[in-house]
């Protein structure tokens, strides 16, 4: 099953940047995401507990811990699953077969090298490449909308 968190966490931070100096209440940042105020308060407190916003209890006013050129996609995965890895090897197999003992061991290795080379990735990227990448795409789109 897919996981769209960190892709939601993500777009909230997109979101408070590209609309910075606005009263932004949870149910406009609702609005973007498709999901309910409530969802994106709670994905706020992720975000705030992770050091990576600053919030007033009762106030639209939500302010960035540091520049968004240090915030990175890792980071924000880090916020949303601190303790998951994006693949897990199922270790609940039969005992009784060889192929149920010997397989979650190799697949480990291979996950482990997996989420190993995706958060280097997520690393990489900063949350201002995303802010700049998705305000580009909203002028090319306006820009054809006007032609």
């Amino acid at each position: 099953m897919a996981n769209t968190r960190l892709s939601d966490l993500l777009q909230i931070l997109v979101y408070l940047k590209i609309h910075e100096g606005e009263k932004l209440p949870s149910s406009r940042i609702a609005a973007s995401l498709k999901t309910n105020p409530s969802l994106v308060r709670q994905m706020i407190g992720q975000l705030s507990r992770a050091g990576l916003l600053q919030t007033q209890r009762g106030s639209t006013q939500i302010h960035f811990t540091r520049p968004l050129t240090e915030i990175t996609a890792l980071d924000v995965y880090r916020a949303s699953e601190p303790a998951h890895d994006l693949l897990v090897v199922d270790q609940n197999t039969a005992q009784s077969c060889s192929v149920g003992v010997a397989f979650p061991n190799v697949l480990t290795g291979h996950f482990q090298e997996i989420q190993a080379s995706v958060e280097a990735q997520l690393a990489q990227l900063t949350v201002a490449q995303l802010v700049e990448e998705t305000a580009a795409d909203i002028a090319a789109h306006l820009a054809e909308e006007a032609q």
